[in-house]
């Protein structure tokens, strides 16, 4: 039976009212019914969601490894990309926010107010959205599809350390 052999916090973002913003959401809900993974592979994961940036700074603070999951504003859609928080911090394409902070800006904030206790290994898994609609219910099918890839990578991810 497989398993991480640590801790893991996997927090996804988004709104299910705002169409593929919600894919951390279905990333989530996938790792909790879908994914072909042993119990004790899930028992070793904490599944937390955030409904926007502002939200991740207390869900930062803990001992064990973090994963955020996001949607990002980029083309073509459906592509599913991995970030360090150092990468957001250099520019460039940077998981979406519809509330002025972004992930990169809340990890920062974060490590700013709790250095001892915020993770000392985070990482972001993004899929590529096209703007997504308010009041919008469901994945397009292009970025429903990248859910199981974006799973894969953070099961990727985590079992390289």
């Amino acid at each position: 039976m497989a398993t991480l052999g640590k801790r893991v916090r996997v927090i996804a973002l988004g709104q299910q009212a705002a169409g593929d913003d919600a894919v951390g959401l279905a990333v989530l809900e996938w790792l909790r019914t879908r994914h072909a993974v042993s119990r004790d592979l899930l028992e070793e994961m904490e599944l937390m969601v955030a409904p926007e940036a502002s939200a991740l700074v207390p869900l930062l603070e803990t001992t064990a490894e973090v994963v955020v999951v996001d949607a990002m504003l980029d083309l073509p859609p459906g592509e599913v990309r991995e970030f360090a928080p150092e990468d957001l911090a250099r520019g460039g394409p940077q998981p979406m926010s519809s509330h002025g902070v972004g992930v990169g800006q809340a990890i920062a904030l974060a490590r700013l107010l709790a250095p001892e206790t915020v993770s000392p290994s985070i990482r972001i898994v993004a899929v590529t959205v096209m703007r997504p609609e308010r009041y919008e219910y469901g994945l397009s099918p292009v970025v429903a599809a990248a859910v199981p890839r974006a799973v894969e990578r953070i099961f990727e991810l985590l079992m390289r350390g």
